[in-house]
């Protein structure tokens, strides 16, 4: 049976952060995730015990200027703003509980991709290692260039590439069906040859991130292909509900039933 987590920068906005977990839980979700927490990782980690609910990742902080706000992994001279992001993002979640780190590469405009690729393979060859120790698995994505121009990644493939050149269990690929059908569709054959490169999955309805119902992107049928698959993991939900996160949460229920 397929498992969803409620991502929490994206669902249950009008409810304080602690609150929004109360909220997943009441819906059906069996976990949460979040870009960024937004309470100290005890009191995450505890509200998750009381509640049930797995913590499943969050996401490396964003720089506070316009140029960063995507990240450091990518960005020539930034390595120690990386090293400094990654270490506080691996450390709130080997506290709390969460199963990965997604890390955010970086909007490169401006700086040549041969650099801002040998930055990026060096911050990950000394990550992996950080990420091993914390026990603590890392992300990578690719975000479609009409929605975040500029950014390292663009296409699942290269996130597919980039797992598949380093080899480790500490670093694996995160697949979104928004971002994926926008850049490359083939959905389902795109998840079934890399099964083994991915650690999370994310859904949301294309082209407008609503609820994955909505859209041309036919997600009963993804999410059956993915459950025969046999996918073990969580369904992250990262969508912009239309109305309210409870309005549209009758998805859950039609898409997989």
């Amino acid at each position: 049976m397929l498992r969803f987590s409620a991502h929490l920068s994206f669902l249950y906005l009008e409810l304080p952060f602690a609150r929004r977990m109360e909220a997943a839980k009441r819906s059906g979700f069996a976990g949460v995730e979040c870009a960024v927490p937004e309470i100290p990782a005890t009191e995450m980690r505890d509200r998750a015990d009381e509640l049930g609910l797995t913590i499943v990742g969050i996401n490396t902080a964003p720089g506070e200027a316009e140029s960063d706000r995507l990240g450091y992994a990518a960005l020539p001279g930034r390595e120690k703003d990386f090293a400094r992001n990654l270490d506080a993002a691996l450390d709130y979640a080997a506290t709390a509980g969460a199963g990965h780190v997604h890390v955010l590469a970086g909007l490169i405009d401006g700086v040549a991709r041969v650099h801002a690729e040998a930055t990026f393979m060096r911050n990950m060859e000394s990550a992996i290692p950080r990420a091993e120790r914390a026990g603590v698995r890392l992300v990578v994505e690719g975000l479609n260039s009409r929605d975040r121009p500029g950014y390292f990644l663009s296409r699942s493939e290269e996130a597919f590439a980039i797992v598949e050149r380093f080899g480790s269990p500490w670093l694996k690929a995160m697949f979104d069906t928004y971002h994926a059908q926008i850049m490359e569709g083939d959905i389902l054959a795109r998840i079934a040859a890399n099964l083994s490169r991915i650690g999370h999955i994310q859904i949301s309805g294309v082209p407008g991130r609503s609820e994955p119902d909505h859209g041309e992107l036919n997600h009963r049928e993804v999410l059956g292909g993915i459950d025969r698959l046999g996918w073990t993991g969580f369904i992250g939900c990262e969508y912009k509900p239309r109305t309210t996160t409870l309005e549209g949460i009758g998805w859950m229920k039609t898409l997989v039933s």
